[in-house]
Formats: C-alpha cells, sequence, structure tokens
C-alpha cells in the first residue's frame, strides 16, 4: 500500500510539472498570436500604401526570429610568432592582454638560449580578438594565425532551460516531503529529490563553462625563439626516432643517476655496517679455531 502511494506521489508531481510546463507554453503562444496580429495589421498598411516592407514585419514578429535569441559565440584563435626575446616577448603578450582587460590562463616555457620556446592561453574579450592579435603580431615574425568562431546558442537556450525546469521540479519535490507523512513516501521523495540535485549541479557547471567561454574567447600564443621548431614541425623517420630514444635514454640516465646520488648515503652507511659485522664475524671464527686446536689438559 506504501509501496502504491509512493509511486502516485511521484506520478504526481510529474502531472504537476507537465501542467505547469503546458501553462508556461500555452501564454507563450498567445502572445505570439497577438504578435502575428499586429504583424498582419502592419502588412496591411503596408499594402496600402503600396510600400514593400510587409516581409520585414512577419519576420520580426515570428517567435524563432533572430530577435528571438541573443546570438552565444565561442571564438577561439590560434598564433604563432617567432620572437627574437622570448622571455621579454612574453612579458609584453602579458601587458597586453592586461590592458585589453584579459587575464592569462596558462604560462609554459621551455628550451634555452636560441631554442626557447613559451606557449600562452590568452582570455581577451571577444571585440578585443583582432587588436590582440595584431599587437600579438607585432612582437616579431608572424608564422600562422588561425581564428574560429563556433554558434553555441541552441546549446546555451537548452542548458538554461534544463536548469530553470529542474529547479522548478525541485520546488515541487520539496513541496510534497514537507508535506509527507507516512515514512515509505519520505525516503522515496528524498530518493528523487538527491539525484534531480545531482543533476542539476551538473547542469549548472556547464552553464558556468559555457557562459566563461562565450564571455571570454582564448587567445594561444606560441613564441619561438630563432632556432626553435615549430608545433607539428619535428622530422619523422629514422632520425626522428633516433632523436627520441637519444632523449629518452638521457631522460633515464639521469634519473639514474639522481636515485644513485640520493641512495649514496645510504649504501655508504650500510657498506661501513656490513664490514664491521664481517671483521667480528672473523674474529670471532679466528677464536673459536684457535680454542679448537689447544690440546686438552
Amino acid at each position: 500500500m506504501t509501496s502504491a502511494r509512493a509511486r502516485f506521489l511521484i506520478i504526481l508531481a510529474m502531472a504537476v510539472g507537465l501542467a505547469l510546463t503546458g501553462c508556461s507554453g500555452g501564454g507563450d503562444s498567445q502572445t505570439t498570436a497577438g504578435g502575428d496580429g499586429g504583424g498582419e495589421a502592419a502588412i496591411g498598411g503596408e499594402d496600402n500604401s503600396g510600400g514593400g516592407g510587409g516581409d520585414e514585419g512577419i519576420g520580426n514578429q515570428l517567435p524563432f526570429g533572430p530577435a528571438a535569441l541573443e546570438r552565444e559565440v565561442i571564438t577561439t584563435a590560434e598564433i604563432t610568432v617567432r620572437s627574437s626575446d622570448v622571455s621579454r616577448d612574453a612579458e609584453r603578450a602579458s601587458q597586453l592582454v592586461t590592458t585589453a582587460g584579459g587575464q592569462i590562463s596558462g604560462d609554459v616555457r621551455g628550451g634555452v638560449a636560441e631554442r626557447q620556446t613559451a606557449d600562452l592561453v590568452l582570455r581577451v574579450p571577444p571585440a578585443d580578438v583582432d587588436d590582440v592579435l595584431a599587437g600579438l603580431a607585432d612582437l616579431g615574425e608572424e608564422l600562422s594565425r588561425s581564428v574560429r568562431s563556433e554558434d553555441v546558442t541552441t546549446v546555451v537556450a537548452d542548458v538554461d532551460s534544463r536548469v530553470a525546469s529542474l529547479q522548478a521540479s525541485l520546488d515541487r519535490l520539496r513541496g510534497l516531503i514537507a508535506d509527507a507523512s507516512d515514512i515509505t513516501d519520505l525516503v522515496t521523495l528524498e530518493r528523487e529529490l538527491a539525484g534531480r540535485e545531482t543533476e542539476l549541479e551538473s547542469l549548472q557547471a556547464q552553464q558556468r563553462a559555457l557562459n566563461d567561454q562565450v564571455a571570454l574567447a582564448t587567445v594561444t600564443l606560441h613564441l619561438l625563439a630563432e632556432q626553435a621548431e615549430e608545433p607539428g614541425d619535428e622530422p619523422a623517420g629514422f632520425l626522428s626516432g633516433l632523436a627520441g630514444g637519444w632523449d629518452a635514454f638521457v631522460t633515464v640516465g639521469v634519473t639514474l643517476l639522481t636515485l644513485l646520488g640520493a641512495a649514496l648515503p645510504f649504501l655508504a652507511t650500510a657498506a661501513v655496517l656490513a664490514g664491521v659485522a664481517l671483521f667480528i664475524r672473523r674474529r670471532r671464527t679466528a677464536a673459536a679455531i684457535s680454542s679448537a686446536a689447544q690440546p686438552a689438559d
């Protein structure tokens, strides 16, 4: 009986959610219909005056027209620059981004002297991407550049809608839990509540990530010294394998020498203790032999 009652409460919650969604959709439909009526009136007026702007009136009144959703775009860019002084130009790039109102989210540097490199991940306002790229290109010799834009308007709208729906569903479940008097019903509802809260947290994390990527464009800067190789320009074939094997050999050798240096004090102490123990053992053995060799009285 109690399990049937729990199922009834869950079905009731889902029915209430569907009813609220239907009411919301109905309100939207009425508003749209009113807008269409206004559009038709405007069309009639344009026809009477002989104008040709009626199609624009219809387009502006469509529920999914260009004005219905604000465009959400993720912009990413990548630029490679040959630099005469990698450290200096990396600092200049940081200052350029700070002036544009952005921030540095990644800074990886390697190599030495004429093979030095720096990979910087810059976050800048989307409207300033072109200016920032132009400033980065002036740091040295521009080798390559790419800019990509991804329209995520429908993705953002879908996530926002699902977050709002889950929040409303959680509010209804909390109301049912507050009114529940049977322990079985209460446990069932709380389990459902916990599952939906987890789903909401995941959606909210996705929502924050999307908003962050839309709010700030990501620009990746590769700074290369005079003799540093461009990303993806590493030689292939036998020479590449030989170079990779040598690097691995050197890495392993350095690691082993480091471990040996760390263990050397312990090994020296152990060797001294082993020598002392061996000396004592030999003395005892010699004494035992000498005692055994003496004739008994």
